[in-house]
């Protein structure tokens, strides 16, 4: 079946009003209205100049944690630890006895208090429920007490000393990287029925942004379980791709879900928020340099690994230390790496990017999120977040929410690649006006890889300009190779 769309406003080609949909095929034209009547069309639509765009893609999220924190706390507004704790003391009186508490989004540089929140603070409110409070990065959490004794972490042993912070002798209750992954793994799983009911609300948001693809990251068996059945149930509308965690890769589980695992997912640093992003240099406003997680050495060995098994590798790098190992790595084995965040991208880590050309996912809504980036790097915050000087080298850049550290709506996001923070009044836009991109490039960066597959129709006739009306921007119809989805 073919499907004209005519009177339509296209941003990606001004000269373009007419646009012919073919049933399994895709897009096969794009042009005058005069020239639809060739391809014989079984439904005409005038679309009354609304703006048609192809399918957007959200190419780094976290679906099983996103789709969670729909029953989470949502700590993203806290601004005080004051704040912290009356919403855990609320979420405590409706909870039962020992029952876990989880919550995400806290950011200790927006609290009045710019410190961390320590278990002392949580155990005011919840002295006899464990709970584990995520910074909005992922890469660093608060335990209270309770939640420590349960993990066997109130005594630190020398091991886990890097990744859990100490003051006097004993756990503040902040731990950071692979203790937060360790915290998560260890509080039981709601019931499979409740995470596919939470699974179905977050891709029925996703839809009515216009999002058809999503890459999920850092999946376990229990999420390949949940898409599994919600494909096999025809609920799952969107083009998924995996890259599982690498305890994952080694149980071999890409073997049993084949159709849903594209790649493993490894980390060569932390985050900029919880300053364990490895730098090559300090930290403006501390000692440290971050961590690195993985050198070149072992990214090969892990990459190596699964590309014989037919696996992309997708590295997390945010700091500039962190990229020249994973770009040592790539350069080693043949560029075929996928590159997670890259945020800090000096002169020299831009031009070996332009020489091996790798695939790098990016979060622009990171840039209104990071206000204290500029105390954080000083001067170097002129190479943070370059999208404009990422595409410059050729590189496939591919954007995303990382969800649930950021909203998915990647309208915001969109908003945030053209502004830089100008209308916020935030200091990156002074460091990096010129990294700012007009219109089509951030959407081309939202459908790298959808372009020629979907169409979605949206609610809107001009292209957006402010941030409330790209909040408002939602799609009305989806055109996908098997399926049309009105909404």
């Amino acid at each position: 079946m073919r499907i004209a769309l005519v009177n339509v406003h296209y941003p990606l080609d001004e000269d373009v009003d007419s646009i012919v949909f073919s049933m399994g095929k895709g897009v096969i034209y794009a042009g005058r209205e005069e020239g639809v009547r060739r391809f014989e069309p079984e439904e005409v639509l005038d679309v009354d100049q609304r703006v048609v765009i192809p399918g957007l893609e959200d190419a780094h999220m976290h679906l099983y944690s996103t789709a969670l924190s729909f029953g989470r706390l949502d700590l993203r507004n806290v601004q005080s630890i004051e704040d912290l704790k009356e919403k855990v003391r609320v979420a405590v009186s409706s909870a039962g006895s020992g029952e876990w508490i989880i919550g995400r989004g806290w950011d200790q540089d927006k609290m009045e208090e710019k410190r961390y929140p320590t278990r002392y603070d949580i155990d005011e409110v919840a002295p006899n429920n464990p709970v584990i409070l995520v910074r909005v990065c992922g890469h660093a959490a608060v335990l209270n007490t309770r939640a420590l004794e349960a993990l066997g972490l109130l005594e630190a042993r020398s091991e886990e000393e890097k990744f859990i912070q100490v003051e006097d002798g004993k756990p503040t209750g902040v731990v950071f990287e692979e203790l937060v992954s360790y915290a998560l793994s260890r509080v039981p799983d709601p019931p499979l029925e409740r995470v596919k009911k939470l699974a179905k609300k977050l891709l029925q948001e996703y839809l009515s942004y216009g999002v058809v693809s999503l890459h999920s990251m850092s999946v376990s068996r229990v999420e390949l379980e949940v898409v599994k059945s919600l494909q096999d149930s025809g609920e799952f509308i969107q083009e998924y791709r995996a890259y599982v965690d690498y305890s994952s890769f080694l149980e071999g589980v890409h073997r049993e879900f084949p159709s849903l695992v594209a790649g493993v997912k490894i980390f060569a640093d932390g985050s900029f928020g919880a300053g364990t992003a490895a730098l090559r240099e300090r930290y403006s406003d501390s000692e440290t340099t971050g961590n690195l997680l993985l050198d070149s050495g072992k990214i090969v060995t892990v990459a190596s690994n699964a590309i014989r098994e037919g696996l992309e590798v997708a590295v997390h790098a945010i700091g500039d230390r962190a990229l020249e190992e994973v770009l040592g790595a790539a350069s080693r084995i043949g560029g075929k790496l996928r590159i997670e965040h890259a945020s800090l991208t000096p002169p020299d880590i831009l031009e070996t990017i332009a020489e091996l050309k790798p695939r790098v996912s990016v979060q622009p809504h990171f840039i209104l999120s990071d206000t204290w980036i500029a105390d954080r790097l000083g001067d170097r915050t002129k190479w943070v977040y370059a999208y404009r000087s990422l595409l410059a080298t050729g590189a496939g850049v591919l954007a995303s929410s990382d969800s649930p550290v950021e909203p998915i709506n990647p309208w915001l996001g969109i908003y945030a690649a053209l502004n830089r923070g100008k209308p916020e009044g935030l200091p990156i836009y002074r460091y990096t006006w010129y990294e700012s991109l007009n219109f089509r490039e951030a959407l081309t960066i939202y459908s790298a890889s959808t372009k020629q597959r979907s169409l979605v129709v949206l609610n809107v006739r001009d292209l957006p300009h402010s941030r409330e009306e790209f909040q408002r921007v939602r799609a009305e119809k989806i055109l996908l190779v098997d399926k049309v989805v009105s909404l």
